[in-house]
C-alpha cells in the first residue's frame, strides 16, 4: 500500500499565522495561556519589578503617613444610689440604664473634649480629638465604655481614663440625677484602661506587602498586553 503525503500550504509561516490568530482569540475571551504568560515575563520582567518596588515603596509611605496607633478601653457604670424595697430598687436600674445613653451622648460632645485637653494639656483642638474616641452603651446596661486612640499605649491608657473621669464630673454637674423615690445616679469608672499590647493600626510590614502585591499584579498586566499587542 502506497504512503500517503500530505502538503502543507504556506509552510511554518501559516502555521506561526495560525497559532497567533489561536492565541489571539483566547486573549479576547479574556484566557492566557502558560506560553503566553512566560513570554510576557521574559519580555517585560524590568516592568513587573519596576510596578512592585513602586507598590512596596507607596504602601511604605502610607504606614508613614498613617502612622502607629493605639486603642485603649475604660470603662463607666452608672450606679444607682437608694431605694429601699425592690420596687424602687427597680425603678432605680432602670434609672442608671437611661442616664447611660445620656452620659453616653455628653461623652461625644466639644465640652467634654475641651475639658480633657484642658486636664492633659494636649495640643489639639476639641473636634480632632473626638476623631480618636469612640464612646459605646451597650444595650440593656449601665455601662459606659470608651475607647480612646493615641500614639503610645500609655497615651492612649491615660486618654481613656480621663475621658471617663471628666464624663463623671459632667454627669454629676448635670444636676438632673434624680427620680420621684430620690433615687440618685452617679458614674464612676470601673479599674483602669486596658493597657494596650499592639498596634490597632493597620501594620507597616502589612501596608508594603499589599502594596507589592498590587503592583506585581499591575505589572503582570501590563506585561501580558504589552506582550499581546507586540505580537498582532
Amino acid at each position: 500500500m502506497g504512503n500517503i503525503y500530505l502538503k502543507v500550504q504556506g509552510g511554518p509561516k501559516l502555521i506561526m499565522s495560525q497559532t497567533a490568530n489561536r492565541n489571539t482569540r483566547a486573549y479576547e475571551r479574556g484566557e492566557i495561556h502558560s506560553s503566553q504568560l512566560w513570554g510576557a515575563l521574559r519580555q517585560s520582567w524590568w516592568i513587573i519589578l519596576v510596578t512592585t518596588l513602586l507598590g512596596a515603596a507607596l504602601g511604605f509611605a502610607a504606614s508613614m503617613v498613617l502612622g502607629t496607633t493605639y486603642t485603649s478601653t475604660a470603662s463607666g457604670v452608672v450606679v444607682a444610689n437608694g431605694g429601699t424595697n425592690s420596687t424602687e430598687a427597680l425603678a432605680g436600674e432602670n434609672l442608671a440604664k437611661s442616664k447611660a445613653v445620656t452620659f453616653g451622648s455628653i461623652s461625644g460632645t466639644t465640652s467634654t473634649a475641651s475639658a480633657v485637653i484642658d486636664d492633659l494639656s494636649l495640643n489639639e483642638t476639641s473636634e480632632a480629638l473626638l476623631q480618636n474616641v469612640k464612646t459605646t452603651v451597650p444595650l440593656e446596661t449601665s455601662e459606659v465604655r470608651v475607647a480612646a486612640t493615641a500614639s503610645t499605649p500609655e497615651e492612649a491608657q491615660r486618654l481613656a481614663e480621663t475621658w471617663v473621669d471628666v464624663l463623671s464630673t459632667q454627669a454629676e454637674e448635670l444636676g438632673d440625677n434624680a427620680d420621684e423615690n430620690g433615687t440618685t445616679v452617679e458614674l464612676t469608672r470601673v479599674g483602669q484602661a486596658s493597657m494596650p499590647q499592639d498596634p490597632s493600626s493597620v501594620s507597616s510590614s502589612m501596608l508594603i506587602a499589599v502594596g507589592g502585591l498590587v503592583g506585581l499584579l499591575l505589572g503582570l498586566l501590563m506585561a501580558i498586553a504589552r506582550r499581546h499587542f507586540s505580537s498582532r
